[in-house]
């Protein structure tokens, strides 16, 4: 039987990490009354089957806390609904606050001087956002802006600092913690720089599938838009990225993305990362 040979996907040399043009958007506090606005659709439900308290507890910040210590770092805190593109906060804004997910979906990004957006991150439920901005600069670096209908927990200042000022031990703790996410940040900027673009797709598809070898139906958790911006490219070029992927037997379907073979896309990354090392 002959032997299929499949080349690596041709990078795009002109693509550049870039992102999608955004408008300034004003902040929105959330359904109102009198808001003629319909609620828009969700293209897929996010939510976490646990309880608050399980979300909370499992988060890597509150690792190992007890849950009396937990209940006076969180007593400024309430659950708040929020529809999907409302602007949680803006770059330069006072950093009163963190957040924690409990369903939907929130993103991280900036925007640049001509207007283009470039997403840091996505959180969803059991996830937790901006600690390191209420507890350092005290300003929020970054934008959030809730990208489908989202339940969240606001989390004040107030007594978590007061908790954290009267136990030093607990600080440390939360500071390893805040470490820990700074190096993750850190290895996705570095990856975005060394990785080409059906290498950030490729990856990132990798990373929503449990499964190892053989066939994997994937559903994007959010818009191609939003994906694009994820990995650091043009919405535009993901279509090329994507097309060029078929030759590692990489197929879209709408919002479904099926690969034939997870063994082999995951072997390729790698030979192409370990070539380019």
């Amino acid at each position: 039987m002959a032997t299929v040979q499949r080349s690596l996907p041709k990078d795009d040399e002109s693509e550049k990490v870039g992102a999608v043009n955004c408008p300034c958007r004003p902040a929105c506090p959330g359904p109102q009354d009198d808001c003629e606005r319909t609620l828009s659709t969700p293209q897929r439900v996010f939510r976490d089957s646990r309880s608050p308290h399980e979300v909370v507890s499992s988060l890597p910040l509150f690792d190992g806390i007890q849950s009396e210590i937990l209940n006076r770092l969180l007593a400024d805190s309430n659950t708040i609904t929020r529809r999907r593109s409302t602007l949680l906060f803006g770059a330069g804004d006072e950093a009163d606050c963190f957040y924690i997910v409990l369903d939907g979906a929130v993103k991280l990004f900036a925007l640049a001087h001509d207007g283009r957006e470039s997403i840091v991150e996505i959180f969803g439920p059991g996830t937790s956002f901006a600690e390191a901005a209420m507890l350092s600069t005290g300003r929020f670096p970054l934008h959030a802006e809730v990208i489908e209908d989202a339940t969240l927990i606001r989390v004040g200042r107030r007594a978590f600092l007061y908790t954290l000022h009267s136990d030093h031990t607990l600080a440390y703790r939360m500071l390893a913690a805040l470490v820990m996410w700074n190096r993750r940040l850190a290895t996705e900027i570095r990856d975005l720089k060394e990785l080409t673009p059906w290498q950030r797709v490729a990856e990132f598809l990798l990373a929503q599938t449990a499964v190892t070898e053989g066939r994997a139906v994937i559903a994007l958790p959010f818009n191609k838009e939003v994906l694009a911006s994820r990995v650091g490219i043009r919405r535009e070029s993901l279509s090329r990225v994507l097309g060029r992927l078929r030759v590692l037997g990489v197929r879209t379907a709408g919002n479904a993305v099926h690969i034939d073979d997870v063994a082999l896309l995951r072997r390729t990354c790698a030979e192409a990362s370990a070539g380019r090392s």
